[in-house]
């Protein structure tokens, strides 16, 4: 992957009230629409043949139409926002998309035989668990929606999504979790790493330069 991303949420109205410097930054480079902002950073960035990966909520309702706009090889990580319909949309673009735990490194089936002990065949389904962990120069790197060892009570609902994650964290010994979901608040652990817009001054991130 040469790029990174996540939560663009195209489409998604009440988002510019919880984030409001979303049209704030908009308006600042001189549009009235955030989606039609976005696509350009998206474009200007990324070119026909990089690799992107977001890191889920792509987009809200009529949003996910924009995907055909966007340049790129996508991999989308599934979020909380991306619906079944949707996601379906994608793969006809011939997107890739992650919907499960994938353990992209040596001995995987150690830690996949461990967490069948540690977690119920229902807990292990659960769509909103999808990760991959993967070895990037010299860091082990788990790439997910929501961070690991989130602490944010709005979250609680998500409490066993996050408990996995983080059982998967410490067992395949990761270094760095990039992460989406939390917009413009930072997760407490330092190796957690959001690539958020709000927190990326509203670019699309270099993998390389992040690591």
């Amino acid at each position: 992957m040469e790029y990174i991303t996540a939560d663009t949420h195209f489409g998604h109205t009440n988002m510019l009230d919880y984030e409001p410097m979303r049209l704030q930054k908009a308006k600042s480079m001189g549009y009235d629409s955030f989606d039609d902002f976005m696509v350009d950073i998206w474009n200007d960035t990324v070119k026909k043949g990089d690799k992107v990966l977001h890191l889920g909520d792509f987009a809200f309702k009529d949003g996910y139409k924009i995907a055909q706009k966007l340049n790129g090889d996508i991999t989308l990580l599934i979020g909380n926002h991306d619906k079944r319909g949707h996601v379906k949309f994608y793969k006809k673009l011939g997107w890739k998309i992650i919907d499960k735990i994938t353990l992209d490194i040596p001995k995987a089936h150690i830690v996949v035989n461990s967490l069948k002990k540690e977690f119920s065949k229902e807990e292990l389904s659960e769509s909103l668990l999808a990760c991959l962990v993967c070895d990037l120069k010299d860091k082990r790197v788990m790439f997910s929606h929501f961070p690991v060892f989130d602490d944010n009570p709005y979250d609680k609902k998500y409490s066993k999504i996050t408990k996995v994650l983080e059982y998967i964290f410490k067992e395949t010994k990761c270094d760095i979790n990039f992460h989406g979901h939390t917009h413009s608040k930072r997760a407490k652990e330092s190796f957690c790493k959001s690539v958020c817009l709000e927190l990326n001054d509203f670019k699309i991130c270099e993998l390389k330069s992040l690591i």
